[in-house]
């Protein structure tokens, strides 16, 4: 035997319809018809008969005969005129029977209310607004049935007995209270939300969620914030594009990646900010309770020039000035820097300086000298080539310079070879004082031979 069930929105429309007196009682009729469990498709009469009572009762109008009313995927909508009648002065009931193609009518399980003049039918929700709803009234279904929501036929929201939400058709939204928004969009798991386009290219329906309580943003074409624009006025053209809140401090775009709880003392975390005229500034973010003071401790600032297609980096507070600056005072750089023409430039101030103490040059030449000097590569890395020098911890050893033996500051290796070249000159010094003396006594001595000899060869001459 076929069983068909109505679900029929026909309520507020019949009760309007039905509260002039003798008046045409045409009205729009629409809900869903199911066929064997599925959605009906194809045409079906329709047979309408108004009741006093939802069982037995008496005849108040009709029967009214509907034919040929197209069914598609379940959906419905046609016109139903009972002709003239009295008005209606207490509460009605609709019975509907269905006919498909080649069958008999068969009457629904129950009969539908229908409002008096100026009354409410049961359940019913008014198109121009409610008012004076009993407390505990809803929307919805009271079984595991979804709730859908159509706009000129097609599905626009979907809320599902496992208190997920899908709008604009989505794929099925699995996960309870989740939502999934999107053509292209899906739930997997529950209180996460998923974002999708329409006929997706790139990323289709593929993406859903892989943990509970994630979101999830699927863009083909990009995701704008505060803006839907690119900076040249034309579509976005990045996954993320941030532009400034004209509700927020300052006048550039933030990020903020926060960590520890907030308003308690310690780190929180970096602070990216783009800021106008071309720069850009990466802070560590502190927080002091006792003083109430969340401070922005400068690390990178990112100078670009436009013109010259280049930027200017500078580390740990110090200011622009040189392709690369690093810090202002002895704990986070004092300011070295590389030059424009790829120099690096130690801090070397005497200013920056204490506890001077005295070498002597000629042992700093004679430990050099001991020192072995070789070429060798860098472990695991033979494309940057040979290099020539000595060991960290052999030179440590010799010199007792730098904080770790394991590295060669670059400050020491040349204060190291410029006493050596100190050193040795004193040594060329010395000799060259000996050689001296040397060479005055030689010559002396050289002056006195000569002196006999010219008397000796004088004294033979006739």
């Amino acid at each position: 035997m076929r069983h068909l069930v109505l679900c029929a929105a026909l309520a507020a429309t019949l009760g309007l319809g039905l509260a002039a007196p003798a008046a045409a009682t045409s009205f729009t009729y629409h809900g869903q018809l199911q066929d064997a469990g599925q959605p009906a498709n194809g045409n079906y009469d329709l047979q309408l008969t108004l009741y006093s009572a939802p069982t037995g009762g008496t005849v108040v109008a009709g029967p009214v005969t509907l034919y040929g009313v197209n069914v598609k995927d379940g959906n419905f909508a046609t016109t139903a005129d009972f002709g003239a009648t009295a008005p209606l002065t207490a509460q009605g009931w609709l019975d509907v029977k269905v006919k498909a193609a080649g069958g008999d009518f068969i009457a629904l399980d129950a009969r539908s209310p229908v409002a008096p003049e100026a009354g409410a039918c049961p359940g019913a929700w008014a198109l121009d607004g409610n008012a004076g709803n009993p407390v505990g009234s809803y929307l919805g279904t009271a079984d595991n049935q979804a709730v859908w929501i159509r706009a000129n036929g097609s599905s626009v929201a979907t809320f599902r007995p496992n208190s997920s939400v899908g709008l604009a058709y989505p794929y099925d939204t699995a996960g309870a209270f989740s939502t999934a928004i999107g053509y292209n969009a899906g739930t997997v798991n529950s209180g996460s939300i998923v974002t999708g386009g329409l006929n997706d290219a790139t990323f289709g329906n593929a993406i859903r969620d892989t943990a509970t309580n994630q979101v999830i943003l699927v863009a083909e074409h990009g995701v704008g914030i505060n803006t839907a624009k690119a900076v040249d006025g034309n579509p976005l053209r990045d996954e993320l594009t941030i532009a400034p809140s004209a509700g927020l401090p300052a006048s550039s775009a933030d990020l903020t990646l926060m960590t520890g709880t907030p308003a308690a003392n310690g780190y929180h975390g970096f602070n990216i900010n783009a800021a106008p005229n071309g720069y850009l500034n990466i802070s560590g973010l502190h927080y002091d309770t006792g003083g109430s003071v969340l401070s922005y401790d400068p690390i990178l600032a990112i100078s670009h020039y436009h013109n010259a297609l280049t930027a200017s980096f500078a580390f740990n507070g110090a200011s622009f000035g040189h392709p690369m600056t690093v810090g202002n005072n002895t704990s986070n750089g004092n300011g070295a820097f590389v030059s424009s023409t790829g120099v690096w430039t130690n801090a070397s101030s005497r200013s920056f300086k204490d506890s001077f103490a005295a070498i002597d040059p000629v042992t700093v030449l004679d430990r050099l000298v001991a020192l072995p000097i070789q070429t060798w590569y860098y472990k695991g890395n033979r494309d940057d080539g040979m290099h020539l020098g000595p060991v960290a911890e052999e030179f440590a050893s010799a010199f007792g310079l730098g904080s770790n033996e394991r590295y060669i500051g670059t400050v020491d290796e040349s204060g190291v070879t410029l006493a050596a070249i100190q050193g040795l000159n004193r040594k060329v010094e010395r000799e060259n004082a000996r050689l001296k003396v040397d060479n005055a006594d030689l010559r002396q001595r050289l002056d006195r031979l000569a002196a006999r000899l010219e008397k000796l060869e004088t004294g033979r001459r006739p």
